[in-house]
């Protein structure tokens, strides 16, 4: 019946499907089966894909790839979103690389195929995957070492990555470097936007947009985060342009900063969530202003490693996604004005959304892991003793927080399902490795991980391909 239709009007018909559905639809027949070979479905049908979730390279070279790479694209998104909650699965391919045992961290960027590797003495380095050895690197001065490091991802037209590199240089002083990842060139590169040398002790740091964030005990048990601005024409950032004393903090109180705009931050900790209206900044560069959270909520976070979605800065904002020990914590913040700078407040919605359990049953252990814009993923295995596999959680987050109508075509109930669902896989390793780094490239699906060997002190990347 629908092969009967004019050609446009049968185009226009299959872009209301799901891609699942499409494929279905036009293996009934030999016509509908030459539909699938129209360049212009499978560009609208990704054009979608990535409005909703932003992929910087990828959306540059839209315009370059042909209905077969289109068609592809689209597929694989469909299959992982309907394996990466399926419980006990088998990740299709794991790869493993021997590397230096100086190697801190690492991450995946530009969809996947290239791995950013940290050095100890905070070298960086670029490795295309599956490519001959190849590195393109940065390196730092060699009488510093990275004692601290946080790689947290946004989303602008240019670059898909931060890395900020907290590097000791002699006792109670440290440099704070920060690195954008631009993925829009033929191969990734790194440029540096932001260096700052701090004396005290820095607890935590951040960066987005034009802002870099550090917190730093003032010295008599108050916590004062200092706000400067960076940038790649002048790197060497001046002097914190605004400094803000939030009170007293606990020394056993381990926090994480997200810069939201460049008039907020936020604040997570085990005991919960505060919002902080960035002040302009006053003639006196030097003056600490005491402030106030415009938002604030107690929850349980839990402790220790915080794992916390990137944000995206273009014009879909994404809520903010913390994968709580008990329950998935999730914020909605409105666009900032001038009306809520006069209010004195912002707009937030809240929502504190449990596990999808059955009764009685607790999520347990939640180690290293990663959260993206609809993907989360956390190492769930308490202690190895031995043991020769660890086991990896994976959770499709509910489609009640990412803004998406109950009937999109696109992201279908059977795939992220309304409420969240939880999966599982595990991975072999050696009885004396351990799990050092993990990062998700949730756009191709892809994991990567660091291993240390405890016993001899050899390190290896793992990379594991779950479709």
């Amino acid at each position: 019946m629908l092969d009967r239709f004019p050609y446009d009007l049968q185009l226009a018909i299959l872009r209301f499907l799901s891609a699942k559905d499409i494929v279905r639809l036009c293996s009934t027949c030999r016509t509908l089966y030459n539909l699938m070979g129209d360049r212009s479905l499978w560009h609208h049908a990704l054009s979608r894909l990535l409005l909703v979730f932003p992929q910087p390279r990828l959306s540059r070279y839209l315009d370059d790839l042909d209905a077969e790479q289109l068609k592809a694209q689209v597929v694989q998104s469909a299959r992982l979103d309907a394996r990466w909650h399926r419980p006990n699965y088998r990740p299709r391919m794991v790869q493993n690389f021997h590397c230096d045992s100086a190697v801190e961290h690492v991450n995946l960027v530009a969809g996947g195929r290239w791995l950013v590797i940290v050095l100890y003495d905070g070298s960086l380095q670029l490795h295309e995957l599956g490519a001959k050895p190849g590195i393109r690197s940065r390196t730092s001065s060699r009488d510093e070492s990275v004692f601290y490091l946080s790689s947290r991802q946004s989303f602008t037209d240019d670059h898909e990555d931060l890395i900020i590199l907290q590097m000791g240089v002699r006792y109670n002083q440290c440099n704070i470097y920060v690195y954008h990842v631009a993925v829009v060139d033929p191969s990734p590169t790194f440029f540096l936007i932001g260096k700052i040398s701090v004396t005290g002790s820095v607890w935590c740091c951040a960066s987005g947009s034009r802002y870099l964030v550090y917190g730093l005990d003032s010295g008599g048990g108050e916590m004062v985060l200092h706000v400067c601005a960076v940038g790649a024409d002048n790197p060497e950032a001046p002097n914190p342009q605004v400094s803000m004393n939030i009170g007293p903090w606990s020394a056993d109180e381990d926090f994480s900063i997200s810069v939201l705009s460049e008039h907020q931050l936020m604040l997570a900790y085990h005991g919960g969530l505060s919002i902080y209206e960035i002040p302009s900044a006053p003639p006196d560069a030097a003056q600490t202003r005491r402030v106030q959270p415009v938002w604030s909520r107690h929850c349980d976070i839990g402790s220790g490693i915080y794992r916390i979605s990137p944000y995206s800065w273009g014009p879909h904002r994404h809520p903010v996604v913390i994968i709580g020990t008990r329950a998935l914590h999730v914020l909605r913040v409105g666009r900032y004005d001038d009306a809520d700078a006069a209010a004195g407040g912002t707009a937030v919605d809240y929502r504190e959304i449990p596990y999808p359990l059955a009764p009685g049953v607790e999520l347990g252990y939640m180690g290293l892991g990663a959260v993206g814009l609809r993907r989360a993923i956390w190492d769930s295995t308490k202690t190895r003793n031995g043991v020769l596999y660890v086991h990896f959680r994976t959770y499709s987050l509910p489609r009640s927080i990412l803004g998406l109508n109950e009937d999109d075509p696109d992201f279908g109930s059977e795939e992220l399902g309304v409420s969240g669902c939880l999966g599982s896989f595990t991975v072999a390793l050696d009885p004396e490795e351990h799990l050092v780094n993990l990062s998700l490239e949730e756009g191709s699906g892809r994991v990567c991980l660091l291993l240390n060997n405890i016993m001899t002190g050899a390190r290896r990347i793992s990379v594991i391909d779950v479709v």
